[in-house]
């Protein structure tokens, strides 16, 4: 539901005033006049009431979808909030977390799955469900949690799951990302080598593409178009001249490159791309008015 401004509100309730006959003694136009101010009040109080009942119905439709046991959401949030190296209680059917003998702190730092995605496939006629995770390092990058993690999961899961279900815990190394770029640059902005020159950013073109790979969502697309618009925003590309000539990813140990024609999910959920694996070539452009 679109909520009215307080505008709107107001003239409503000045209309409503108008039908009443013993209320047409009070028709200043002045803003200041008393039953202006009081139509405006009572519009802002019940402009704030609509945004406390659409956050209501917002926090109520999340439960919904995330508590509805078992499905693909449920799984990812039982991958949030695992504690690794706690164990889980059973209450009758349930086992569960207790919290009690620990401070805030141990059970923030044992919740060691940062992202998780849920993915359903069929298998030779089975449905199971993929679970990919990633944890986090002291810089906040993303990487692959241990084998004793995983071992703990695949545990964690069998006592948690819905008997005959099927689940698949994946982590893994990001995938790698290559690309060339041909960057159309303001040479009284930026240098041949892409660095500014008023001396702020050395790589601002190597930044902004690691930047869109670390704010994507965990398992969301990689869109060639997306970063290329990017990258054309970015001060010191001449006239929005910026150009992906190629994109591939690799997903495991062995390198594989595989051509990205517009978007790709990484398999690992995640990807990031090397100095090796980077190719701008800077081309000079002066900007026409």
């Amino acid at each position: 539901m679109e909520i009215p401004t307080i505008d709107e509100i107001k003239q409503q309730i000045l209309a409503e005033k108008a039908k009443y006959s013993s209320l047409d003694e009070a028709d200043s136009t002045s803003k200041t006049a008393l039953f202006n101010l009081w139509a405006y009040v009572v519009a802002v109080v019940h402009y704030v009431l609509y945004q406390f009942f659409q956050l209501f119905v917002s926090e109520v439709d999340e439960k919904i979808r995330t508590q509805k046991a078992f499905n693909e959401y449920w799984y990812r949030e039982k991958a949030l909030e695992f504690r690794y190296g706690h164990p889980l209680v059973k209450n009758g059917y349930i086992a569960e977390y207790l919290d009690d003998g620990y401070t805030e702190q141990e059970i923030a730092d044992s919740k060691v799955v940062k992202r998780a995605a849920v993915i359903e496939r069929e298998v030779n006629s089975r449905t199971i469900l993929f679970i990919k995770m990633a944890t986090e390092n002291g810089d906040g990058e993303l990487e692959p949690l241990n084998d004793d993690q995983l071992t703990s999961l695949e545990s964690y899961y069998r006592t948690i799951k819905t008997a005959g279900t099927k689940v698949v815990i994946q982590s893994d190394q990001p995938d790698d990302l290559r690309l060339t770029v041909d960057f159309y640059y303001d040479p009284l902005v930026l240098t041949e080598s892409g660095a500014r020159i008023d001396g702020t950013d050395n790589t601002p073109v190597q930044s902004a593409i690691r930047n869109y790979l670390k704010n994507l969502p965990f398992n969301g697309e990689f869109s060639v178009s997306e970063l290329e618009d990017i990258l054309q925003g970015l001060e010191g590309c001449s006239e929005r001249e910026a150009i992906i000539k190629s994109a591939e990813s690799s997903f495991g140990v062995v390198i594989n490159w595989q051509p990205i024609e517009s978007f790709v999910i990484a398999e690992s959920g995640y990807m990031t791309i090397s100095d090796a694996n980077l190719t701008i070539n800077f081309i000079a452009k002066t900007v026409t008015t």
